[in-house]
């Protein structure tokens, strides 16, 4: 366990207002209780001309006064016998991940004392903006603890308690920002839900078919997969209150999915080596899966998805260093590692070289000299530390092609599957069809428009090529249909019984049409044994209607004595809706390609 706490080094009263940070690096670099200066180290700067440099920064910016640093101090608890190289690890890497490239820093590790502890000074003024490091009184527990944590959890060490969770259990700061980010993207998925759903019951399956899961006995509180935290909805946005919901599920909302990732179709694959092609693959297939979210629960690969450009980003570096082999990708790091040695080698050269020069200043005319090269050798400077910027980037991917696992998603999808344009990604229950009102504005003149109004048109399994058999029940369905005599007409249109020679047909009421569904599909025979599309034509779904396309199957199900409960209702009403909604993409391309051939 190690415990973090930082200082304000506040400015001197006396002629030089940084004799406060000047005391504060001498005392953490004494070589009695750093094993003779081994134990230090420096980012951004030498240790030993750190505070000449800080200084300048200082007079570069115009900022001398007020703060002038911070001085943290890491403890480590006796009983756990850190060793000074865990201690360096910790103390290192921590001034990494909190200063990166804009401070001066000095750390060292003291072992004069029974417990192990280390010390890190940092300019408060930023080398490359100008701008004072800002510590907010929240800093330590939502920021500086939470690093110290992770550094020391990667080392097998126990942890502070995690003061920034609700949670009682400790855990890292990486892990609780990870639960943390998981909010945005839970919206995301429950927006796109509820805009498709057509009731709260309904809204719960979608949801579930994506992965998540809902706490028991608590109003819509979700649980991503593989994740510990359940986040309540109505804390997300305030649609998703007990209220709010019911009336949102009931609206007419039209919305698309969501994409992370992008097409990857224009990236290049020629002559890829197997290596390279299995990242490639990794990447097909998650977009694959992006795009069939409520089939293969896409919510168990968010965290692939969410990080889908950065794989890509890998996948790129494979491809145009031409590296197509682990050896080869070890030998690419390893190149990488001493072009850094180099730039390293020449910052440390000006560094001296400026320390040099500042020492030797006596005069106003040598303080101008040290100015016009100091401005001579910044561009200089600034190329270097731009280069090793990118070289560290590359680093990084590479390091992440090493650890990266590239079976994700193996089994969600067939590699025979084919990625299709964004446009024409269709949602459950959010496609764009003529509304009630308007169908019921359109009349029809003989007794076969209106069985093709009511049935939804009985012959879609034939223009559709289901199989053999599927064809036979629904041609025998339609011959039925069409053979129909006068009673069976007076069930479908009611009110008046109006005979089939006359002009203006009347559209059942609901209870009359789910008697005329219910007697349609005994008529197939068991309801589990007819297939699904000759449901789809009997039912006739409205699918910019979900609720009541889902009212309607909920009666015909009770009037035909089946019992379905929970999610198996949904369930079985889904697949009967997908179809119904397949069916309108293929007339839609049907109709784009009938147009497309018309412009030519």
């Amino acid at each position: 366990m190690a415990i973090t706490k930082i200082l304000n080094i506040m400015e001197s009263e006396g002629r030089n207002p940084a004799s406060h940070l000047k005391n504060a690096l001498e005392y953490i670099q004494n070589p009695n209780k750093t094993e003779e200066c081994v134990l230090v180290g420096g980012i951004n700067c030498l240790p030993d001309t750190a505070f000449e440099q800080m200084e300048e920064t200082k007079n570069i910016f115009h900022k001398t006064g007020k703060r002038q640093g911070y001085h943290v101090i890491i403890s480590f608890s006796p009983e756990e016998k850190v060793t000074a190289e865990q201690a360096m690890y910790v103390l290192e890497h921590f001034a990494k991940d909190v200063l990166g490239d804009d401070y001066e820093a000095v750390y060292a590790v003291h072992t004069n004392r029974e417990h192990m502890h280390g010390h890190l000074i940092w300019n408060s003024v930023s080398m490359t903006t100008g701008k004072k490091y800002n510590s907010p009184k929240s800093n330590w527990k939502n920021h500086l603890q939470p690093i110290t944590n992770k550094y020391c959890d990667e080392l097998g060490l126990s942890i502070m308690p995690a003061e920034y969770s609700r949670n009682s259990k400790n855990i890292s700061r990486d892990k609780w920002e990870r639960e943390m980010s998981m909010k945005e993207i839970i919206l995301r998925d429950a927006k796109m839900c509820a805009y498709a759903a057509g009731n709260v019951e309904h809204f719960k399956y979608l949801m579930k078919r994506l992965g998540y899961v809902f706490k028991k006995d608590a109003w819509m509180e979700v649980q991503a997969p593989g994740f510990q935290y359940y986040h309540k909805l109505a804390k997300l946005d305030e649609m998703f209150s007990e209220d709010m919901l019911r009336h949102y599920v009931d609206m007419p909302w039209m919305a698309k999915p969501y994409f992370y990732s992008s097409d990857i179709r224009g990236l290049h694959r020629a002559k890829l080596s197997p290596y390279q092609k299995r990242f490639y693959a990794k990447l097909y297939r998650l977009r694959i899966v992006e795009q069939k979210r409520f089939e293969v629960g896409g919510a168990k690969y968010t965290e692939d998805l969410k990080r889908f450009h950065q794989l890509q980003d890998e996948y790129l570096l494979l491809v145009n260093n031409d590296i197509k082999s682990v050896v080869e990708l070890v030998d690419f790091i390893g190149e990488q590692k001493e072009k850094i040695h180099q730039i390293e080698d020449r910052q440390h050269e000006i560094y001296r070289e400026s320390s040099s020069r500042k020492r030797s200043i006596k005069n106003e005319e040598q303080y101008r000299e040290y100015q016009i090269w100091h401005v001579e050798v910044q561009e200089e400077l600034d190329g270097l530390k731009q280069e090793k910027k990118e070289i560290k980037k590359q680093l990084q991917l590479a390091d992440g092609i090493v650890k990266e696992d590239l079976y994700t998603a193996y089994y969600a999808v067939s590699e025979n599957e084919e990625i299709v344009g964004d446009k024409e990604i269709e949602i459950p229950g959010m496609e764009e069809l003529e509304t009630v009102s308007e169908l019921e504005k359109k009349t029809a003149t003989d007794i076969d428009d209106v069985d093709m109004e009511i049935c939804r048109k009985e012959d879609f399994s034939v223009i559709d090529e289901q199989s053999n058999i599927e064809k036979e029940q629904a041609d025998l369905y339609v011959e039925e249909s069409r053979e129909m005599d006068d009673g069976d007409a007076e069930q479908i249109y009611t009110g008046n019984n109006v005979a089939v020679d006359d002009e203006v047909p009347v559209i059942p009421m609901a209870a009359d049409k789910v008697e005329w569904i219910a007697d349609r599909l005994s008529e197939c025979g068991a309801y589990e044994d007819v297939d699904v599309p000759v449901k789809a034509d009997i039912f006739g779904f409205d699918i910019a209607d979900v609720s009541g396309s889902i009212r309607l199957f909920s009666d015909v199900m009770k009037r035909m004595g089946i019992k379905l409960d929970g999610d198996e209702l949904y369930e079985e009403f889904q697949k009967i809706y997908d179809e119904s909604v397949s069916r309108d993409e293929g007339k839609k391309k049907e109709e784009r390609m009938w147009n497309r051939g018309r412009g030519r």
